[in-house]
């Protein structure tokens, strides 16, 4: 533990679509959202249910709203969601982000953003990316990094061990 007081990670790349909506997935940005959208489906739904003498009446007009809306919300909203929060971090554009013990820092051209450890809310790691989640200035921060940009011999490993010592699952 000691030694990885001392260390310092730096990466520089950019991050590919297909890895921005794994880290998305790992980081479950959307999951609390899908649950939201699922319970109003089926109380729509349900409101277009309504008993009657011979059984249970369904109304086709709600029962298509409710359809409609869960497939809107469920399916094509996520996607959405998604796909802007790649353009607004602007995830094509190559950024050098270091990890320290003070936090991680993302650089984009002149700008830069820092996170301190305190900030840093959970951390995960998937075959191919470490994934950072914290809430800077009320804003919920996702940092993805690729296992392809760390070359040398054991320095993904070795930010994993870093990252869990120092952000964990804090969920």
């Amino acid at each position: 533990m000691s030694a990885t007081r001392e260390v310092s990670f730096s990466a520089t790349g950019s991050l590919t679509r297909d890895e921005y909506d794994e880290a998305a997935r790992a980081a479950g940005l959307l999951r609390r959202g899908r649950a939201v959208a699922a319970l109003g489906t089926v109380f729509l739904a349900a409101a277009g249910v309504t008993p009657s003498p011979t059984g249970l009446t369904v109304d086709p007009v709600s029962l298509g709203i409710a359809v409609a809306y869960g497939l809107v919300v469920l399916l094509v909203l996520p996607r959405w969601a998604v796909a802007r929060g790649f353009r607004a971090g602007r995830g094509s554009e190559e950024k050098r982000v270091v990890v320290d013990a003070a936090g991680i820092e993302v650089f984009r051209g002149a700008e830069s953003q820092r996170i301190v450890w305190d900030e840093v809310r959970w951390y995960h790691e998937t075959p191919r990316l470490h994934v950072f989640v914290g809430r800077s200035r009320r804003r919920t921060c996702l940092v993805a990094l690729p296992k392809r940009l760390f070359t040398a011999p054991g320095e993904s490993d070795l930010l994993a061990a870093f990252a869990q010592a120092r952000a964990g699952d804090r969920s």
